[in-house]
C-alpha cells in the first residue's frame, strides 16, 4: 500500500473507533498516529513537526485560566444570573445561552467561549435539574457559526486572514453577513431539535431549588483582570507579533501566580484527553498531506470544478472534509490548495477564501470532532459525568450541517 492509502485507512480506523466508542477518543487518535509511525508512513520527527503547538498551548493555557476562574466562583455566579433571567424556564435559559455564545464567539475563539460558558451552563442545569447536553450541543453550533463573523472569532479565521492578507474590517465585511444568516438558520431548527430530543424539557420548573453553596474568593477580580488582558492581547496579537498559544500560556502563568497560597490543583485543570486527541488529529492530517492526499485533491478540484464554479467547489469540499476532520488542521492543510487554485483562477479573488471560511464553520458542526470547540465541549461534559458520544451528537450535527450548507451555498452564489 502507498503512504496515501495507509493514511486514508488510518482515517477510516479512527472513525470506526469513534463511532464504536470502545475507548477514549484520545487513545483512538494517538493509536492511529502510532500506527502511521510504526508502518513508516511518517517518522517520529515528522509526527512531532505536524503538531500545532500554538493550538496546544492555546488550549492548555485557557484550560488552566478558566479552571482557576471556576474555582474562584465566576461561573457559578454567571449560572445564577442566567437562571434568574430565565425565571425557572429551561427553554428561556437555552436562548440566553444561545445568544450569549453566538455574541462572545465573534470576539473570542470558539474554544475559549465554550471553556468560559459551559461551566455556567452545567451549574445552572444542576440547580434546575435538567440534562445540559442538548443545550451544550446547541451552544457548540452557535459558537462555530458566531465565530465565523470576525477575524479573531475562530482559529481557522486567523489562518485564512493571514494567508489572504485580510484586515479585521475586511474580514468582518465579507463574513459577518453570512454568519448572521447561518445563526438564523440554526435558531430556526432549535425548536424542532428540542421537541424531539431524547430528554424533553419541562416548560417551567415546579419551584425554586436550593442553591448550591459556593465560596466566592477575593482573587476573582484579579483573575478577571488577567483574563481581560489576555483577550486584549488576542485582539492585538498581529500588531504585537505574538502567537495565541503564547498569550494563553502567559495568562495561565499569571493566573497561577495570583493563586499562590490557595489550594489549587493546576494539574487537574487541564483536560489531558482532549489534548491527546488533538495531537493525534494533527499527526493524522499531517500524514494525509505528507502522503499527497491534499495535492491529489487540489488537482481533482482544479480539473473538475463543481458546476465550473470554483468558490462553490471550495465551499462544499471544505464543508465535507471539515465534517470528517477538525477544521483547524484541515484549514491549515487547505490553505496551500486554495492559494494554488487562486493562481489558476485569479478572477475569483477573496471569494475563494470566504468559501473556505464558510465551509470550515459549516462542516465543523456536522460531527463531534468537526471543530475544536466540539471536542472541548465533549471533554467537559464527560468530566462532569454527562455522555456526549459521537452517535448522540451526529443526528443534531447533520441537521445543522444540511440547513447551514444550503444557506452558505446561497450566499456564495450571491457573492459571485
Amino acid at each position: 500500500m502507498t503512504e496515501a492509502q495507509i493514511s486514508l485507512v488510518a482515517l477510516l480506523l479512527l472513525y470506526i473507533f469513534l463511532i464504536g466508542d470502545w475507548f477514549h477518543r484520545a487513545w483512538a487518535a494517538l493509536g492511529v498516529a502510532l500506527l502511521l509511525i510504526v508502518t513508516r508512513v511518517i517518522t517520529v520527527a515528522e509526527a512531532v513537526s505536524f503538531i500545532n503547538f500554538n493550538t496546544v498551548g492555546l488550549l492548555t493555557g485557557m484550560m488552566v485560566l478558566v479552571g482557576l476562574l471556576g474555582e474562584a466562583g465566576l461561573f457559578y455566579q454567571v449560572g445564577r444570573v442566567a437562571r434568574r433571567l430565565a425565571r425557572g424556564r429551561p427553554v428561556r435559559l437555552l436562548w440566553i445561552f444561545f445568544v450569549l455564545t453566538a455574541f462572545i464567539s465573534a470576539f473570542l475563539d470558539n474554544v475559549t467561549t465554550i471553556l468560559l460558558l459551559s461551566p455556567a451552563l452545567f451549574g445552572a442545569a444542576n440547580e434546575m435539574d435538567f440534562d445540559p447536553v442538548p443545550f451544550l450541543m446547541i451552544m457548540v453550533a452557535a459558537s462555530n457559526l458566531g465565530g465565523l463573523a470576525t477575524l479573531i472569532g475562530d482559529p481557522p479565521n486567523i489562518l485564512i486572514g493571514t494567508a489572504a492578507h485580510l484586515s479585521f474590517n475586511q474580514f468582518a465585511r465579507l463574513l459577518t453577513p453570512p454568519a448572521i444568516l447561518l445563526l438564523v438558520g440554526l435558531a430556526a431548527i432549535v425548536p424542532y431539535f428540542m421537541t424531539f430530543s431524547s430528554n424533553p424539557l419541562p416548560a417551567e420548573m415546579d419551584g425554586p431549588r436550593r442553591l448550591q453553596e459556593f465560596p466566592l474568593e477575593s482573587r476573582r477580580g484579579l483573575l478577571l483582570t488577567i483574563l481581560a488582558g489576555v483577550l486584549v492581547a488576542f485582539v492585538l496579537q498581529r500588531e504585537w507579533h505574538l502567537a495565541a498559544g503564547t498569550i494563553a500560556m502567559a495568562g495561565a502563568a499569571l493566573g497561577m501566580l495570583a493563586s499562590i497560597g490557595k489550594s489549587v490543583r493546576i494539574w487537574n485543570q487541564v483536560d489531558w484527553g482532549t489534548l491527546g486527541f488533538f495531537i493525534g488529529i494533527f499527526i493524522l492530517v499531517g500524514a494525509l498531506e505528507h502522503g499527497g492526499v491534499i495535492a491529489h485533491l487540489a488537482k481533482f478540484l482544479a480539473q473538475h470544478p463543481l458546476g465550473q464554479w470554483m468558490p462553490l467547489t471550495i465551499l462544499v469540499g471544505s464543508a465535507l472534509f471539515s465534517a470528517l476532520l477538525d477544521n483547524v488542521p484541515l484549514v491549515a492543510a487547505m490553505i496551500p490548495l486554495v492559494q494554488r487554485l487562486g493562481q489558476m483562477h485569479p478572477e475569483y479573488g477573496v471569494e475563494l477564501w470566504a468559501a473556505l471560511a464558510l465551509g470550515a464553520a459549516i462542516g465543523g458542526n456536522a460531527t463531534i470532532i468537526g471543530a475544536s470547540a466540539n471536542v472541548v465541549a465533549q471533554g467537559m461534559a464527560e468530566e462532569r459525568g454527562y455522555r456526549l458520544e459521537f452517535r448522540r451528537y451526529l443526528p443534531f450535527g447533520l441537521s445543522v450541517f444540511a440547513v447551514t450548507l444550503v444557506l452558505g451555498i446561497i450566499y456564495v452564489m450571491l457573492l459571485g
